[in-house]
């Protein structure tokens, strides 16, 4: 067991994209490929926010609106230029990437709930420009006839969209673990922890800071130019401050700061609504009251405290073990 564990923390990016792989080939329900398609999605925001609030410490509820303007992009390219997806696809990017700068560079320097409150404000500055701005986004009818995406003569089907998807979470997972590893991934990590120690260890704390959300932002903006391409039709309600907010509680369930638990945490808050619809009800009141119960007991997430209780069992018996021997 304890190779087991061992190989899936060293290698998480291939058994995620061995898992990517094999889904949509397995499950043949429709319905079901488009939650795959959906956890990829999701899988793409959490981990390119967890480059911003895991690993730097920053506060930000407009996630899901970088996601939106990479689709409006997207859209906007497509249905009056004519440009094919995979221009549309780095536009997008592109253009969420410039909206992260304009409001990471001057808001930075807040912290905490301050800096919470300017992104939320931010995102729905961008939702009152898609609903007022009717030239250019259609207002609130929203952008409808956006080509399904094409690479050459290849029109793409649903499950040409997951395995985009999947590659572009795959890109966002070896980023990630490439930062974790290197210089700037100390210098992020140390920014979180403690500004003052980083700033006096030479590190340029704005400008990681903006790297950082810069880089979170054009993912995410990708991430957002996929789903336009495949939904065909987007409005202001499709991404809205709520959808941040569920953005942020998949990395904070799966373990802000670490490689794969952001990513599990999207799979499980896109999964869990689908297994519990039988109870509308009461089945967000149980996903949000599990995600409550999982901070307290352990402020990292469920998922960094279940592998530490796994390795300490995988300690426990390997003492034992080593005991008996004697």
């Amino acid at each position: 067991m304890k190779k087991v564990y061992d190989f899936l923390k060293k290698h998480s990016i291939i058994v995620v994209a061995v898992l990517g792989i094999l889904a949509p080939l397995v499950i043949t329900n429709t319905y079901h490929v488009h939650i795959i398609l959906m956890c990829m999605m999701y899988g793409v925001l959490a981990s390119s926010l967890n480059i911003a609030v895991g690993m730097t410490g920053l506060s930000n509820l407009a996630h899901a609106t970088f996601f939106g303007i990479g689709a409006y992009a997207a859209a906007i390219l497509n249905t009056r230029y004519g440009l094919p997806f995979y221009l549309t696809f780095f536009a997008g990017g592109l253009v969420a990437m410039v909206f992260g700068f304009i409001l990471g560079a001057p808001t930075l320097r807040l912290k905490g709930v301050f800096l919470a409150l300017v992104t939320t404000g931010f995102g729905q500055v961008i939702r009152i420009v898609e609903l007022n701005w009717v030239s250019l986004t259609n207002g609130p009818m929203g952008i409808s006839g956006i080509d399904a995406a094409e690479v050459g003569s290849y029109s793409f089907s649903t499950v040409s969209y997951i395995y985009y998807g999947l590659a572009l979470l795959i890109l966002c997972m070896y980023m990630s673990k490439r930062l974790m590893g290197t210089r700037v991934g100390r210098a992020l990590f140390a920014i979180k922890y403690d500004e003052t120690v980083a700033r006096s260890l030479g590190v340029n704390i704005t400008f990681y800071k903006v790297g950082a959300y810069v880089l979170s932002a054009c993912m995410a903006g990708m991430a957002g130019s996929i789903f336009a391409h495949y939904v065909s039709f987007i409005s202001p309600d499709t991404f809205t401050v709520a959808d941040s907010t569920t953005v942020l509680c998949m990395v904070i369930l799966g373990g802000a700061g670490s490689l794969l638990g952001p990513v599990i945490g999207a799979f499980i808050l896109t999964i869990a609504p689908e297994i519990f619809r039988f109870a509308q009800t009461y089945r967000m009141i149980f996903i949000g009251a599990v995600m409550v119960i999982g901070v307290i007991a352990n402020e990292r997430g469920w998922v960094p405290m279940i592998t530490s209780k796994i390795r300490g069992l995988f300690h426990k018996k390997q003492t034992s073990e080593e005991g008996g021997k004697a």
